[in-house]
Parts: structure tokens; C-alpha cells; sequence
């Protein structure tokens, strides 16, 4: 099926969601070998676990949806391995596919089907962009509107952020025009596994009310990034240049 026309004004809102879909960051590590009986104590075993993390594999997507119009703003997949700093990843956003390699300190980056060429970026950056788990650290150790459900294998988590902690950081990621009472809500869910207590499913839900050309219009972002094949090493090679 077709995807509908963007107008000029939705794709500097597209652009602005992009950037908010792109705002949840940073963390640091704790964890504890209770019982997991309160939302609480799982997500110090979600930290803690993340501990035995050396590798694993993503897929992302971003779906935007507002009055007469649905599109895909983003989609990607990705594999990260810690312990020799590797991290391979491909992006497609409005018909244009991007694709980054780190290896051996070196960046490769290209527009596919283009040729891969090296370029000087920031590697700490790049990991906070690109690595989905070190993205929720911080929201998981400041979490407090907190709920949880136990499944069959395993449990799911929801987190609903304060307006103002949602706001303030959106402010911070250059989104200060994103006002409390434009939020609606923010959402953010967790599926987590039995046994290892890894994060296999991360969904963000966030509902907004924009003034767009004098009228009050419904945006709704929805991002999900399935997470799998912890420790399972994955070979990354030097493309050829």
C-alpha cells in the first residue's frame, strides 16, 4: 500500500517526532537477589542483569499517526557487542537507508546503496544514540510511577513519567517547545524475561495535542524495539571500501 503524502508542515513535525522518539538516554548500574515481588526489586534485577550483557541484536520502529495520515518515520535493526566496543547498524527513514559500522575505533558510514567511507565522529555519542539498552538506565534507576504484571515467561513493566520530567527532558534534546499541557501522556513498557531478567520487548506510546495551522490535531508516536540473541556473537567485518 501506498504511503500517503507528507506536506511540508508534517515533515518538520515528522523531523521533531524523530528527534523526541530519540530523547529517552543515558544510565549507570545497580541490582539486588531478591524476590521479585514489587516493580521495585524488578527493576534492580533488570539492571543487575544487564551486568552479564556482552552482545545482542535490535529491531526498532517508529510509527507516527495523526488525523488522515499514518507513516513509518523509522525503522532498523543492529547488533552491539560491549567487550570489543562493535556496533553495526541500519536505519531507514523516509525512503532513505543509512548504515554505520564501529570496529577497531574506526567509523564507516554510507546512504545505501552508496559507497561506505570512514568519518571522524564522536563514538561516546554514537553509543548513546544507538545502544537500546544503555538508553533506558536512567530511566529505569528514576522511575516512579511504576506497575507491573507477572506473564508466563516472565513480566511486564510500565512506567508512566511525570509530565514535567517528560518536558524537562525533551527541553534538554532542543524539544523545549513540547509544553506540558501539549503532552497527554507518555507510556513506557517493558517485557521482561524469567529466567535472565533480560529486556526483550521495550515499547514507548506518547500521545500529543499540537496547534498545526491554527487547529488543535491528535498526534500519537508509537516506538517498539524488540531486543534478542543476548551473548550470541555475531561477526563484524570491515566493509569494503
Amino acid at each position: 500500500m501506498d504511503q500517503p503524502a507528507v506536506s511540508g508542515g508534517t515533515r518538520k513535525l515528522v523531523i521533531a517526532l524523530i528527534l523526541i522518539a530519540v530523547a529517552i538516554a543515558a544510565g549507570v548500574y545497580a541490582g539486588t537477589h531478591r524476590e521479585i515481588t514489587d516493580p521495585a526489586t524488578l527493576i534492580a534485577r533488570m539492571i543487575a542483569a544487564s551486568r552479564d550483557v556482552r552482545t545482542y541484536q535490535f529491531e526498532l520502529s517508529t510509527q507516527l499517526s495523526m488525523p488522515g495520515e499514518e507513516l513509518e518515520l523509522l525503522s532498523g535493526r543492529g547488533y552491539v557487542d560491549y567487550p570489543n566496543r562493535q556496533l553495526r547498524t541500519t536505519m531507514t527513514a523516509q525512503g532513505r537507508t543509512f548504515e554505520l559500522i564501529v570496529l577497531n575505533e574506526t567509523v564507516y558510514v554510507r546512504e545505501a546503496p552508496g559507497a561506505w567511507r570512514t568519518q571522524q565522529l564522536d563514538q561516546e555519542t554514537l553509543w548513546t544514540s544507538y545502544d537500546q539498552l544503555e538508553q533506558q538506565y536512567a530511566i529505569l534507576l528514576n522511575a516512579s510511577n511504576t506497575t507491573m504484571a507477572k506473564i508466563e515467561n516472565g513480566w511486564v513493566l510500565t512506567i508512566v513519567p511525570a509530565k514535567q520530567e517528560v518536558t524537562a527532558q525533551l527541553s534538554r534534546a532542543g524539544m523545549e517547545t513540547i509544553t506540558e499541557d501539549e503532552l497527554q501522556n507518555f507510556t513506557i513498557t517493558y517485557w521482561i524475561e524469567r529466567d535472565s531478567c533480560f529486556i526483550s520487548r521495550i515499547e514507548n506510546k506518547i500521545e500529543l495535542e499540537l496547534n498545526i495551522q491554527g487547529l488543535v490535531t491528535p498526534i500519537q508516536l508509537d516506538n517498539y524495539v524488540n531486543l534478542s540473541e543476548y551473548n550470541k556473537g555475531l561477526e563484524i567485518v570491515a566493509p569494503l571500501m
